[in-house]
């Protein structure tokens, strides 16, 4: 996790003006400049319900216009497809959470997603973690981590599922993937038809704990189609599940219900809506929650 910079307030004109005119060149929301200390939230959190970024290809504009930060020139490349390097991952959290990634899009903690000092933006990459070999795909959506020779900046779950949260760095392999090669292998090894559509703070996708095929259906003549759910909190205390639950029922026309897991002695209760029939509809919602305020939804598949 990057550190908090101290600034000389003798002199807070000078560095206004300094960072100001950072920030435009490097035409990001620049993290390692805003107070503040970074962690994770309040609470336990449950990375089993947060699915990988589902690779797509990106018909909008790219973000790969050189910048420099800090006395230093960077190019991001064209294209994410090639790409291979290995080095120091961190991860952000509570810092950021909420606020623009350098590409426009709101930073999710809880999303599969990281930044990147060079790979266009959009961009999608699976990061390998060398010391236990858990994998992800994630979505390149912000610059950074611009500390010492640091690789890439994970979201906090992205790091939760990788393992290294706790020790806040560890060693990666960084592979840039091509969404329309994924997809073709993803649907020829029998995962069915991937995901072409859904919001970039919360990208769908099957869970994968390494680069292993993805399982066919059960059933080759009847393929499953999980259900797919909003989950906004998972909270130990049930009475507080019970009036959010309420409180969501105001704010949206979806089935909200309170899900009890089975964790052991103290069960989190699961606040989620759906399930739903169209990604238009999860961005309905969605939409619905953030305009209340409350909470953080990310999508879930059962």
């Amino acid at each position: 996790m990057p550190r908090p910079r101290r600034f000389d307030l003798s002199r807070g004109a000078r560095w206004a003006l300094l960072l100001s005119s950072l920030l435009l060149a490097a035409c990001s929301s620049d993290r390692s400049l805003r107070p503040g200390v970074d962690g994770a939230p309040d609470g336990h959190f449950d990375v089993s319900t947060v699915p990988d970024a589902v690779p797509r290809t990106h018909t909008g504009p790219v973000k790969s216009t050189p910048y420099s930060l800090f006395g230093v020139k960077y190019y991001p490349l064209s294209t994410a497809v090639g790409y291979r390097q290995e080095g120091t991952a961190s991860w952000y959290g509570t810092k950021f959470h909420g606020h623009k990634t350098a590409n426009g899009e709101t930073y999710n903690m809880y999303a599969m997603s990281a930044a990147h000092k060079t790979l266009p933006l959009p961009s999608y990459a699976r990061v390998t973690n060398l010391a236990n070999g858990r994998s992800v795909v994630v979505r390149v959506n912000d610059r950074g981590p611009f500390h010492g020779d640091r690789l890439i900046d994970m979201s906090y779950a992205a790091a939760h599922k990788l393992g290294f949260f706790g020790q806040g760095t560890a060693r990666v392999r960084v592979e840039g993937i091509d969404p329309a090669n994924f997809r073709a292998q993803a649907e020829e090894n029998g995962a069915g038809p991937v995901s072409r559509g859904l919001s970039t703070e919360a990208p769908a996708t099957t869970s994968s704990q390494g680069a292993a095929p993805l399982p066919a259906p059960e059933r080759a003549t009847e393929p499953r189609h999980p259900r797919m759910f909003l989950q906004v909190a998972a909270l130990q205390n049930a009475q507080s599940a019970q009036s959010l639950q309420r409180r969501l029922s105001e704010v949206t026309r979806f089935p909200v219900a309170v899900v009890a897991g089975i964790e052991h002695p103290a069960p989190l209760h699961r606040v989620r809506i759906g399930p739903f029939a169209t990604l238009q509809e999860v961005e309905e919602a969605k939409q619905q929650v953030d305009n209340a305020a409350l909470g953080a939804p990310h999508l879930v598949y059962e």
